[in-house]
């Protein structure tokens, strides 16, 4: 009955991300801010700062629309120093990529954290100005910008320097914490999901297996070990998940690559771009993390040092019973063939570079994989 349900709740999404219009669309996109909501979400307590002008700075496209808003106050605004700019994304002008936001539920997924989620996790993410959703992929959200000269943002696909990669088991750390199987997922964050049954679950199950048979099994650059194994994760996945949702549960951001993290100029590390936040245990986004964002010999020397410093953590936190690290690194050995799938994946879709980031990241992977000898960890854990 929830398959059921569930297809019918994506197949209408889909519908509307299809539609070019639906009711309110002009508040829905990177043109729907207005002078005076960002004034009122920035300038909170500085009497008479004012917002003239918003200019839209648009960006490439991807799975959402983006830019930079140039923001020009009046005297008071410039007087007391406020934000010059702002991140923005909204609505999809594109529309396989309504499609895919209305299908999964990323809009609405970002869009909770930053309006429900953000404020106590605050130390580790961007600030939300203004965050609104609306079915069928049209969303609009504007966050604060943090300079070149106060933060390092990283790109999909890049090498960590290791400063990074603690800071982000420290970030990582103290995002569990704060969640770790909380009972609020049972009242007010009951529409937080499980890995599994994420919004659009049953035609993700089904899409997988498809690239899988017809592109990732072509490719002469994937060892057959590791063809194998993901072929044994895709045809074992209910399993496999019902290992991985047994084990305590927190808050996972669940999109951790590099690409999604920045580093102060003090050493702090943060993360952003919450579409895809679920529950689970939080090995998986640090497994995710080192998956994406070290090379093999960096990852060699480090997984187990870094993976501490995340559990350390996790008590110090307050966490008690966070897992020994025996423990840990056998789920990440697990958690690494999902890891293997968010790379492998987008790029059999076409949604990253050939012969670019893509083919770096499944050579980093293989190597990974092939390390850890996921495949006896799969075996293992049915």
């Amino acid at each position: 009955m929830k398959t059921a349900v569930e297809v019918l709740r994506t197949i209408k999404n889909i519908g509307l991300g299809l539609s070019p219009w639906v009711p309110g669309e002009t508040r829905f996109g990177l043109d729907s801010f207005t002078a005076g909501e960002l004034t009122a979400a920035i300038a909170h307590g500085v009497p008479g700062a004012r917002i003239e002008r918003i200019t839209v700075n648009r960006n490439a496209k991807g799975t959402t629309d983006r830019a930079h808003l140039a923001l020009t106050w009046n005297d008071a605004g410039k007087a007391a120093g406020l934000p010059k700019s702002a991140f923005a994304k909204g609505t999809p002008s594109t529309i396989s990529s309504r499609i895919l936001n209305a299908a999964f539920g990323l809009c609405d997924s970002e869009v909770r954290f930053y309006n429900q989620l953000q404020a106590a996790v605050a130390e580790i993410t961007l600030r939300p100005y203004v965050a609104r959703v609306r079915t069928g992929g049209r969303f609009a959200i504007a966050v604060q910008t943090i300079g070149e000269d106060e933060a390092h943002f990283f790109q999909t696909g890049d090498t960590v320097p290791l400063s990074h990669a603690q800071g982000m088991m420290d970030a990582l750390a103290s995002l569990h914490a704060q969640y770790w199987e909380s009972p609020r997922f049972t009242t007010d964050l009951s529409w937080i999901t499980v890995y599994s049954r994420r919004p659009g679950w049953p035609i993700g199950r089904r899409v997988m297996p498809y690239f899988n048979s017809r592109w990732l099994q072509k490719r002469d650059d994937v060892p057959a070990l590791v063809k194998r194994l993901t072929s044994f994760y895709l045809q074992n996945q209910a399993a496999l998940d019902r290992v991985w949702e047994a084990l305590p549960v927190t808050l996972c951001h669940g999109d951790t690559h590099a690409g999604n993290t920045y580093q102060r100029a003090d050493g702090r590390s943060g993360v952003f771009d919450w579409q895809n936040v679920h529950k689970l245990h939080g090995m998986r986004d640090v497994t995710y993390f080192i998956g994406w964002s070290l090379d093999p010999d960096d990852r060699r020397a480090h997984e187990s040092t870094l993976i501490s410093r995340y559990l350390d953590n996790l008590v110090t936190h307050g966490v008690r019973n966070a897992p020994d690290l025996a423990v840990a690194f056998e789920l990440h050995r697990l958690f690494m063939v999902d890891a293997w799938n968010s790379a492998w994946a987008p790029l059999a879709i076409g949604g990253m570079d050939p012969g670019g980031v893509g083919d770096r990241l499944i050579a980093r992977f293989t190597k990974t994989l092939l390390d850890l000898d996921t495949e006896q960890a799969l075996r293992s854990a049915l």
